[in-house]
């Protein structure tokens, strides 16, 4: 049980890390075209479906992490966990609450640049801390010389 959650959270490290930083990059440099996708999404009456694939993959993921943080118990994990399912239930909210978030993205239009710049630069360190517990995880598992 041990080497399966080692190559779980390996997987998911490596996976998320990636993404993060390959959207950040993205967004870093498609800052208008973004901000052009926000504006033209708030006016929709419904929040886009890509968002909700998105924390649903990201939940189907992060539940069988969860528990496989347990087996062998590694703070580490566990607490990785909770902050993705922390993360999971800030974007329900956004979603739960779409007539509010759309507004707040109409109502910032003028700041919307410069907060897309904020995002990618939050997803480009993210995704180098997730690569570092992915470091971390094989050197415990003396994968790493």
């Amino acid at each position: 049980m041990e080497n399966f959650s080692t190559q779980w959270f390996l997987a998911y490290y490596v996976g998320l890390g990636g993404l993060l930083i390959s959207y950040g990059v993205f967004l870093l440099l498609k800052t208008e075209q973004m901000k052009s996708y926000l504006l033209s999404i708030a006016e929709d009456e419904t929040p886009p479906a890509s968002w909700r694939s998105v924390l649903k993959y990201l939940l189907l993921f992060t539940l069988p992490g969860f528990i496989l943080s347990f087996f062998p118990f590694s703070w580490i994990e566990l607490l990785f966990s909770l902050w993705a399912l922390v993360i999971i239930y800030v974007g329900g909210q956004l979603i739960l609450v779409w007539p509010q978030t759309a507004k707040a993205i109409v109502d910032n239009r003028e700041t919307l640049q410069r907060k897309i710049r904020f995002v990618a630069a939050n997803m480009l360190s993210l995704g180098i801390v997730i690569f570092l517990l992915a470091y971390i995880l094989l050197e415990r598992s003396g994968s790493v010389a």
